[in-house]
């Protein structure tokens, strides 16, 4: 139950920053996906359907929280996004913080992909992809490089609680 308090204040936390904190920062046009982070912590270490379902709420909040024109978009990529993770972790055993980072760095890329896709289906856009693309690979750059303090963040109050809970 601590534990399932903890990812959701994380949860909280990150989308509350990612849609209003960092945008008033002077480099504001590039934020770092601190959900996707979750996501995929969530999908490496812990994969369980209360995951699943912390995924989609964490998408969702998102689209609620940052009105794009289409709601949903992030829920869709988000679910996807931890689809992808678990899978591939069935696969590749990470339990290094810093080599999370390339993981999430991969996860930016298939969340951008699925955006661009859904975009491209429902919406109509210009001609900005080469903007478009610069900025997610640097957003995908940022999201990568802070992965692994979230990470140990997460382990460490993880590692707390699960002490606090068992004491010897």
């Amino acid at each position: 139950m601590k534990l399932s308090l903890l990812y959701i204040s994380v949860g909280i936390f990150s989308v509350l920053m990612q849609t209003t904190i960092l945008h008033l920062l002077p480099f504001g046009f590039i934020v770092p996906d601190l959900a996707l982070v979750l996501c995929v912590y969530w999908g490496l270490h812990h994969p369980t359907v209360g995951a699943v379902l912390g995924s989609f709420i964490l998408g969702y909040s998102v689209d609620v929280f940052s009105s794009p024109p289409l709601l949903g978009l992030n829920t869709f990529a988000m679910s996807l996004v931890f689809l992808t993770v678990y899978l591939s972790s069935r696969f590749i055993w990470i339990h290094n913080p810093l080599l999370s980072a390339p993981v999430v760095f991969l996860a930016s890329w298939v969340k951008s992909a699925a955006l661009i896709m859904a975009w491209t289906l429902f919406l109509t856009v210009d001609s900005v992809w080469v903007v478009v693309l610069k900025l997610i690979f640097l957003e995908a750059l940022v999201a990568a490089v802070m992965a692994p303090v979230v990470f140990f963040l997460l382990r460490r109050g993880q590692n707390y609680l699960e002490e606090a809970s068992n004491p010897l």
